[in-house]
């Protein structure tokens, strides 16, 4: 995956993508319960918001390790927090990082665990970050059929190029994290103890129209490579009006007098080290 490419586009609709994240992050920090002083480490912190919400919780006493593979999201973290010193962006890949020395007591992530290509090695280098008793808090998305925010873009896909295999949704993606028993089986096998995890539905309720939705989401998702490699030749423009079209009449049947409020149902996973 171009991480570069991907934090680019997030960061250039960094707003709308908060607000609709914004009340998963918030039941994240309660299920986390981060206390003053506390050292954190928050794992794939894109553009930053749940490492500056985090940091607020730990105050000044505390710490944030806001962590991305990216270096784009590391470098908007560093503008977001300049001023707030006990933040520390650091970029690397959790499945490599050396974590032996960080010592957290906790590790948190917004959507920041489904991608890696090996989740076993990434998990259990991860929890060499924890202290004894250290503890994780991570929310995923569960599967499409309860996530409308991707099953509408896939519909759309599939309508405007019906040659396009359908995705793995095993691979590493939105949806990897989907399986709950594979998942608890993964913290269980990576050296975590009282692993849980629960399913809740929220709304997903992003700034604009439908219309505005829909040109967030191509942006920054991988429609434009999906259209040059499955379209025939000479359509890739009138299948990349189908998609938007097909988004923006599957978006517009969540709207309401005020906004646009998406059903999504998403998974919290705790654990211990």
């Amino acid at each position: 995956m171009d991480w570069s490419a991907v934090a680019h586009a997030w960061i250039d609709h960094e707003a709308p993508i908060e607000r609709a994240h914004s009340p998963i992050k918030n039941e994240l920090l309660k299920r986390a319960a981060l206390r003053s002083g506390e050292k954190v480490l928050d794992l794939g912190c894109g553009s930053g918001a749940l490492a500056l919400a985090a940091a607020e919780r730990v105050g000044p006493q505390g710490s944030v390790i806001a962590f991305d593979i990216a270096d784009a999201f590391v470098a908007r973290v560093e503008e977001r927090a300049k001023d707030v010193p006990h933040i520390l962006p650091v970029q690397g890949d959790a499945q490599t990082f050396i974590f032996s020395d960080v010592k957290c007591d906790a590790v948190i992530s917004l959507f920041g665990t489904m991608f890696f290509p090996d989740p076993q090695v990434a998990f259990a280098n991860i929890g060499n970050s924890l202290k004894d008793g250290g503890r994780i808090t991570f929310v995923t998305w569960a599967g499409p059929q309860h996530n409308p925010w991707f099953s509408v873009p896939g519909k759309a896909l599939a309508d405007a190029l019906p040659e396009m295999p359908k995705p793995d949704p095993s691979t590493p993606g939105p949806m990897a994290f989907a399986n709950v028993e594979m998942v608890t089986d993964l913290l269980s096998r990576t050296g975590f103890a009282d692993v849980a995890a629960e399913e809740i539905d929220t709304h997903l309720t992003p700034i604009g129209a439908a219309a505005d939705i829909t040109a967030m989401m191509l942006a920054i998702g991988p429609f434009r490579g999906a259209v040059s490699q499955f379209a025939k030749p000479g359509e890739e423009r009138s299948a990349m009006d189908s998609i938007a079209k097909g988004m923006t009449a599957g978006y517009g049947a969540f709207a309401g007098e005020q906004d646009v409020r998406v059903p999504a149902r998403v998974i919290f996973y705790t654990a211990t080290r």
